[in-house]
């Protein structure tokens, strides 16, 4: 990093739930203050996550981003300033149908959820895993019939215990799938998304409509979803609490979720940056 750049030259984008939160005690209020602090001094910060716009705004409650958010794991950047999407990808209709028969065929108890594009999350198949991710969450949601889910669908996640995720994700993977691929965004879920579509892809997006080279951000992340995002991140950065792969990807360490890495990390580049 050179020392004669200021705080406003720099982005930096967070991982949201194992990096910046912890279900169900959300960000600590540290986090929070630095966050501010460091909007307040001129840097920008924002997140990315698997969450829908709804689900990163409920976690979030009242701390303003100062940069369009990353949601559906990179299928949507979203503007919650104007609320509104600035661009969107989708899984095609016919390929999420087969994927979701062939995975319910393997594990009939595995929980479904459909996130379309009218805003609302649909479960054709619910289960213990999906109903405590919306209780967590606070996320509304609609009981239906796979056939009658209506709309574009940006992604579909697969909620179950982690030997079962664990078993499905191998099997998926040896699939081929039309236009989308499966990632495993946690032990407990595993997600169904649109071909070239990730956390790296929405960032690259992301810093073109912001005009701001990737030498000049910063990506913190905990897990294998977000290490597309920090390949192309002039910093890559992991929590202390990451798994090995995402450790190795990075640039260095910042203190465990739980401690306050990505306060950490704004605070040092507010000491480095902000006069």
């Amino acid at each position: 990093m050179t020392m004669n750049k200021r705080l406003a030259d720099f982005l930096v984008v967070s991982d949201l739930d194992g990096t910046l939160l912890q279900v169900p005690s959300g960000i600590s209020d540290c986090s929070r203050t630095v966050i501010r602090l460091f909007t307040m001094l001129g840097g920008r910060f924002t997140v990315a996550s698997g969450r829908s716009p709804l689900s990163v705004k409920n976690a979030l409650k009242d701390l303003p981003l100062s940069a369009p958010a990353i949601v559906f794991n990179g299928g949507m950047l979203y503007d919650y300033q104007k609320e509104k999407p600035l661009f969107e990808r989708f899984v095609p209709r016919q390929t999420a149908l087969s994927a979701i028969r062939f995975v319910l065929q393997q594990e009939p108890a595995v929980g479904v959820e459909i996130l379309a594009d009218n805003g609302r999350m649909y479960l054709p198949r619910c289960g213990e895993y999906i109903c405590r991710h919306t209780a967590h969450e606070s996320l509304p949601y609609v009981v239906a019939q796979l056939e009658d889910v209506p709309g574009d669908w940006y992604k579909i996640l697969f909620a179950g215990p982690p030997p079962v995720i664990a078993r499905l994700e191998e099997l998926v993977l040896q699939q081929e799938w039309e236009d989308a691929y499966f990632t495993a965004t946690s032990q407990t879920y595993l997600e169904l998304m649109p071909a070239g579509v990730d956390k790296g892809s929405a960032l690259r997006e992301l810093c073109s409509r912001l005009e701001v080279p990737t030498e000049n951000v910063f990506a913190v992340g905990d897990y294998y979803n977000d290490l597309p995002m920090l390949q192309a991140c002039g910093h890559p950065v992991a929590v202390g609490n990451a798994v090995p792969q995402v450790k190795l990807a990075s640039e260095f360490q910042v203190l465990p979720c739980l401690d306050g890495g990505v306060a950490q990390l704004l605070y040092e580049l507010i000491r480095r940056y902000g006069n």
